[in-house]
């Protein structure tokens, strides 16, 4: 039957024939496919040309049933009628069954076309697999590889970098170069933000990108993506070169909610680098591109404020912030601040802020209460502390272990005992496995600086009883290159085992000059990770040293760090989990509140 305009074909059914419903479906599934099969077959190449009749088992499930079903209708089924099923793959399952169906068919050599077809159905939202994709292009012979369609490699190149899959990204990369395809800065940022495995290529690659004009339609999340690396290597130099790279994106339609977030992020990226100078330029930069009033880009300011304790200039931002528009990360922050300077009445004085503005403003946090807990646990003032905890509660707030933990901290080098029992108890009750097991070392140190050695045994004891593990200490060194090393606890990296006797040498002669300083070796004759580190930073000549620590720094380390920088003539970026410390000629920037 025909239809008027356009030529619309239908089923003839003999009169008085009544078919099921369930029998049309079936007879029109099997027109479109023979439709589909006629095209297929005339389109295709010779190389996919239909394979006899190979399958004479029982019928099978999902798109393996179409297969049979052409086979049963034309005796044979060709790469085109495949190749065409793998776009109605739904999983990994069926882009497999697919291919394997091809081998089979084929003789073993599967078409590129076919491959080809599967890696950017693999790489698609339906299948999603960034492996199966990737091995699918690794069967592909490089001389079929220049007829594949650059779009299929981008695709593959995108799906692994959302999965992180380093391997199967800078394959793609690399087969897209090979093609003299032009690459884009979206193409430098999809490999780079894949976690390749070698640091070397990685900033190679960053390299070779910054060497590109930035574009002004670049999407700001591929500034994000470069600076992302650039905090994960410690490197903070390149970063700069990334920020200037991106200066005429900054510049245009500076006003999109992506833009902010990368100025926010570069911003705390200098503030953990330490170098607050590096902060106020950007944040002055945010001011000048009227963006410094957006709360994620202040709140970025304040943090990094906190991270240095730089309480003056947290009361002077705070002043331009209208009450209403600070939010609970703003609050923290500037509570965070004040709590690291020691200026307690700062930050008292702006909870209650917060607290009678509650219905203008976001209350505050339990990380907020935690904040002024930890600056009066850092000064010794223990009542306060548990005051400020039990005002937490009534105002519903709660409490939580990280908020115990501050307390618990500070006990030992106060050695304030009963306090530290209430907190252990409570951490106990309300931690996770590894803040339990941190509680239990900490408790022990406490005991010990208490006199009670038998104590102590009997904490570490019940700890490797419960199978407690606290999590080990590590200390990264940033070199002046922008290599990582990493340290533990009387552990060198394999890489460095040649200097282990320069770095010995240096730990005794630091440990005699500390002796006759009065100051505690501690750290240095039980090869803490951030001395050893140190060591082997000094023995290469390096003067400004960086080092980024996964737990807060211990009081025999920080001491011995401080003389240390008078006796080498350094200066020492220590970041900890807290905070960061800058330290030099015998000064912390922390001023001992640690």
């Amino acid at each position: 039957m025909t239809g008027h305009g356009n030529a619309c074909h239908t089923l003839e059914v003999p009169p008085g024939i009544y078919l099921h419903v369930s029998a049309v479906s079936e007879l029109l599934i099997e027109y479109k496919m023979l439709i589909a099969h006629a095209v297929a077959r005339h389109c295709m190449s010779k190389s996919l040309c239909l394979v006899g009749r190979i399958h004479n088992g029982p019928p099978r499930k999902g798109l393996l049933k179409y297969v049979d079903l052409a086979e049963n209708r034309d005796g044979s089924v060709g790469g085109g009628f495949l190749t065409s099923l793998l776009r109605k793959a739904k999983n990994s399952r069926e882009v497999r069954e697919i291919v394997n169906e091809a081998a089979r068919r084929f003789g073993g050599t599967i078409p590129w076309q076919l491959l080809s077809a599967a890696a950017h159905v693999s790489a698609g939202p339906s299948v999603d697999d960034p492996q199966l994709a990737g091995t699918l292009l690794a069967i592909i012979s490089p001389k079929d590889m220049p007829y594949v369609w650059e779009g299929v490699l981008r695709a593959v190149l995108g799906n692994a970098s959302r999965h992180k899959n380093g391997a199967v990204a800078l394959n793609a990369f690399r087969l897209l170069v090979t093609r003299n395809t032009p690459m884009t800065t979206t193409d430098y940022a999809r490999v780079i933000h894949s976690g390749i495995d070698s640091s070397e290529e990685e900033a190679r690659l960053v390299h070779k990108l910054l060497q590109q004009p930035c574009p002004t339609e670049l999407d700001p999340r591929t500034i994000g993506v470069l600076l992302k690396v650039c905090h994960v290597r410690h490197n903070l130099d390149l970063a700069g070169r990334v920020w200037q790279w991106a200066a005429p994106r900054r510049h245009v339609r500076h006003g999109d909610q992506e833009l902010c977030n990368v100025m926010a992020q570069y911003l705390l990226l200098s503030g953990r680098a330490g170098n607050i100078a590096v902060a106020h330029q950007v944040w002055q930069e945010a001011r000048n591109m009227g963006l410094a009033h957006l709360p994620v880009v202040t709140g970025s300011m304040l943090s990094v404020l906190a991270m240095h304790g730089a309480d003056g200039e947290t009361l002077e931002l705070l002043k331009d912030i209208p009450p209403a528009s600070l939010n609970s990360y703003m609050v923290t922050s500037a509570l965070t601040a004040f709590s690291h300077s020691g200026n307690v009445d700062a930050a008292h004085a702006l909870l209650e802020q917060v607290e009678m503005h509650g219905s203008q403003t976001p209350s505050a946090s339990i990380q907020s209460y935690t904040a002024l807990v930890d600056g009066y646990a850092r000064r010794g003032d223990f009542a306060s502390a548990l005051a400020i905890i039990d005002r937490a509660k009534c105002q519903r707030v709660g409490e939580d272990d990280v908020m115990w933990m501050t307390v618990l901290g500070p006990c030992r080098r106060f050695k304030n005992l009963p306090v530290a029992q209430t907190a252990f108890a409570a951490i106990q009750r309300l931690g996770s496995p590894e803040h339990r097991a941190s509680a239990y070392v900490l408790m022990s140190d406490i005991y010990n600086a208490c006199g009670d050695t038998m104590a102590a045994l009997r904490m570490q004891q019940e700890r490797l009883r419960k199978g407690l593990r606290k999590e080990r200490g590590a200390a990264t060194l940033t070199m002046d290159n922008g290599e990582t090393h990493v340290f533990y606890v009387r552990e060198i990296p394999p890489v460095l085992v040649p200097a282990t006797r320069a770095i010995e040498q240096k730990l005794k002669e630091w440990s005699r000059w500390l002796g006759l300083c009065g100051i505690s070796d501690e750290s240095i004759r039980c090869q803490h990770s951030e001395k050893l580190a140190l060591a082997y930073a000094v023995t290469q000549g390096m003067r400004q040293i960086v080092l980024r620590k996964n737990l807060r720094i211990c009081d025999a380390c920080h001491e011995a760090s401080k003389q240390i920088t008078i006796f080498e003539s350094i200066s020492i970026h220590h970041w900890d989990r807290s905070r960061m410390h800058v330290m030099k000629d015998g000064k912390c920037s922390c001023h001992d509140r640690y």
